[in-house]
């Protein structure tokens, strides 16, 4: 895990050091966004052996679900906090980093087989855990739209998302039967192969700002309900429905992913708990290295 997090904190470094502006920085987050990342994981979808992914993908939606809605509870019962506070504080409970920071440790750990199995989560985890926060916080505020206003809004967005997109092309792909050219399979190796090193300098370079200690009991709170409580629940699931081997360490290290900044991005567009937020972002990621570490020496 030391090189992992070692690429995270040499972009946080050439950030702050002002050795990249911000457009470099955009420039190589979309590379890794619209790219790279897109061609690693069509191969390994495309090229992996026969996989159940109704299982391992269930077992991480439902533990997902479940968490979201005890973390919504218990903001409201400790902070007294609002609807739209709670699902925002539910979110960065539940949404992880599954692509920035999933996909490399799942690719060094286990390989193509390992991210294979990651794909399914990654459909599951935005399609479905955003949409919800965005109704929740909707419905809270009072604009007037309904859940269906909201899905028809949001879905546009999730369609045009590339990680998304090269998920069911490469599903699409994977039932013809047809595999790759030899060709194709060696562009997509050498862009798929930037992606993983690349997306963890980008991770650190565009890792949001704490501001302060604002949120303090939140943000101990939803750190700890990312990193020990949904890795636990969705084992426990996850054993329970069969799941085994390297499906299973792959489902139990994407629940144990730190809260991803899309969480954030949700709570600044809402102008609720923003700084909060970006403090659980900054603080999860941090003590990941300690808990990923544990589980991979566990789990493998």
């Amino acid at each position: 895990v030391a090189p992992v997090f070692a690429l995270i904190f040499m972009g946080a470094a050439a950030v702050r050091l002002r050795l990249l502006d911000t457009g470099a920085v955009k420039g190589m987050n979309d590379f890794v966004f619209y790219l790279a990342m897109p061609s690693l994981l069509f191969r390994s979808m495309v090229t992996a052996p026969p996989l159940r992914l109704a299982d391992v993908a269930g077992s991480f939606i439902v533990g997902a679900f479940v968490l979201f809605l005890v973390a919504v509870l218990l903001s409201r019962t400790l902070f007294r906090a609002r609807l739209a506070t709670s699902s925002v504080f539910a979110l960065n409970a539940v949404f992880g980093n599954t692509v920035m920071l999933g996909v490399p440790i799942i690719d060094s750990a286990f390989g193509a087989e390992g991210v294979a199995y990651l794909l399914a989560v990654v459909a599951l985890h935005s399609g479905l855990l955003l949409p919800l926060a965005t109704i929740l916080i909707e419905a809270d505020a009072g604009h007037g739209r309904s859940p269906l206003g909201v899905l028809r809004a949001t879905l546009p967005g999730l369609l045009r998302n590339p990680v998304v997109v090269c998920i069911v092309a490469a599903l699409a792909w994977r039932a013809t039967g047809l595999g790759l050219a030899a060709p194709v399979e060696r562009l997509l190796l050498l862009l798929g192969a930037a992606g993983p090193p690349l997306a963890l300098f980008c991770l650190g370079a565009t890792l949001p700002k704490p501001e302060g200690l604002k949120g303090l009991g939140e943000v101990v709170l939803a750190s700890a309900l990312k990193l020990v409580v949904m890795p636990a629940l969705v084992a426990g699931l996850a054993w329970m429905a069969g799941v085994r081997g390297t499906a299973f360490a792959v489902v139990v290290l994407a629940a144990a992913m730190p809260t991803g900044a899309n969480a954030f991005m949700l709570a600044r567009r809402f102008g609720s708990m923003m700084e909060a937020s970006a403090n659980t972002v900054v603080v999860s990621t941090a003590l990941s290295l300690l808990s990923l570490t544990v589980l991979l020496g566990w789990l493998r």
